[in-house]
């Protein structure tokens, strides 16, 4: 059976609990239990969904409608700035634009290698298909940090904008919290607006946990968005390498 999970963690979550305790009494000799206040660290798990394709549709819907929305505020499009680039010189450079495709064709390369040795004998290819898989993500990383210096240029653009408003709509459709086997909405409200402003309220005044959690869970939602089809290890080489520096 697949799983209907792109990734799964756990944040450690800072609380006050009364936890029982063994001690000597010094009148008695005898062990007792008692109550203590102490302050523990219970893990609190999160897991992204894979997408319905009702949720895909409504994405790409919330996409068309920010996107009609910011154009009637009289904000640019990419191809109206890209076309203005293109007559003073262009955003990335001949060659930039070059390097780029080129490691586009070699992950596509790598990828299609490494589910041929996979499909051949997954074990005895192990060794060769972790290099691999390590070269991709690599390469992944570095295609994903030329969008970002590209972004930074046309992220006042009216689809930059429209695409922020969808992974933030992908980010509140897909992200749960789970206790006890049971899947639990991360972000409060029954509209979308409700859960949009708890999701702010989270990243600006929420607890610890709540806050590490959103940032690993809309880090990990971008990084999806752009590599539909990675896995959980590439997903997690990713947040590492992004950790690390």
């Amino acid at each position: 059976m697949k799983t209907k999970y792109i990734y799964k963690f756990k944040v450690n979550k800072s609380e006050k609990k009364q936890v029982e305790v063994n001690r000597k009494n010094k009148e008695t000799g005898e062990t007792e239990t008692i109550l203590q206040n102490k302050t523990v660290k219970t893990p609190v798990e999160f897991a992204i969904k894979k997408p319905s394709r009702r949720i895909i549709d409504e994405a790409e819907a919330q996409y068309a409608i920010e996107l009609s929305k910011n154009i009637k505020k009289g904000i640019v499009t990419k191809d109206m700035l890209v076309k203005k680039y293109a007559d003073t010189g262009g955003s990335l450079t001949e060659e930039e634009t070059k390097e780029t495709l080129r490691s586009l064709q070699k992950s596509n390369e790598i990828a299609n290698k490494i589910q041929m040795l996979s499909a051949t004998d997954k074990k005895k290819n192990k060794s060769q298909i972790e290099e691999l898989e390590l070269e991709l993500v690599q390469i992944r990383k570095n295609l994903i940090d030329v969008e970002m210096s590209v972004q930074s240029v046309y992220e006042h653009t009216a689809d930059a904008r429209a695409e922020r408003s969808m992974l933030l709509w992908y980010t509140i459709q897909l992200c749960k919290n789970i206790e006890e086997d049971e899947e639990k909405n991360f972000f409060n409200g029954i509209i979308y607006e409700d859960q949009l402003n708890d999701l702010y309220e989270k990243d600006e005044e929420g607890e610890d946990f709540e806050k590490e959690a959103l940032a690993k869970l809309m880090l990990v939602i971008s990084y999806w968005f752009y590599n539909n089809n990675a896995r959980e290890e590439d997903i997690e080489e990713f947040i590492k390498q992004q950790q690390s520096g």
